[in-house]
């Protein structure tokens, strides 16, 4: 980002690879084999809490099937009061929830929002936040210090 000239950046996805990351292994896993070419992006799919809020999710069932009924708005969707899946506590969670695929949570995961940018490319392996933290500091130095 900041060879390209940003002043900085969206870097979640990347942290989403971090072994503190209380996500699902299911999620883990889709995150650490995906390419940018496996996300979605979208205005109105996934419940954000607020009307046209931007967000990018990996491509799985429920974008597909949204897709293949026209991308109709909340109250429309296919499958809109499906319980896919539920907390540890036991509380469902509904298709177009906007709810993180939790370590703890169990049902059908990959029909969630796994989201993920599309950096998600870049996202490997995973390994320990500092380590993270240290990459990037540690790239930015190497980038700031080349000659413009």
């Amino acid at each position: 980002m900041l060879a390209l000239g940003a002043a900085g950046g969206w870097v979640g996805t990347r942290f989403l690879g971090a072994r503190e990351a209380s996500i699902h292994d299911e999620y883990r896993q889709r995150l650490l084999e995906a390419t940018e070419g496996d996300t979605y992006y979208a205005t109105s799919l996934f419940d954000g809490g607020w009307p046209d809020a931007p967000h990018r999710v990996l491509r799985n069932s429920t974008v597909e099937a949204w897709e293949e009924a026209g991308r109709p708005p909340a109250g429309e969707r296919p499958g809109e009061e499906d319980e896919v899946a539920a907390r540890a506590d036991g509380s469902p969670v509904k298709r177009y929830a906007s709810a993180t695929p939790q370590a703890t949570m169990t049902g059908d995961i990959e029909a969630l929002p796994n989201w993920a940018g599309q950096s998600v490319g870049l996202v490997t392996r995973v390994q320990p936040a500092a380590e993270i933290v240290a990459e990037l500091v540690a790239d930015a130095e190497r980038i700031l210090a080349k000659p413009a």
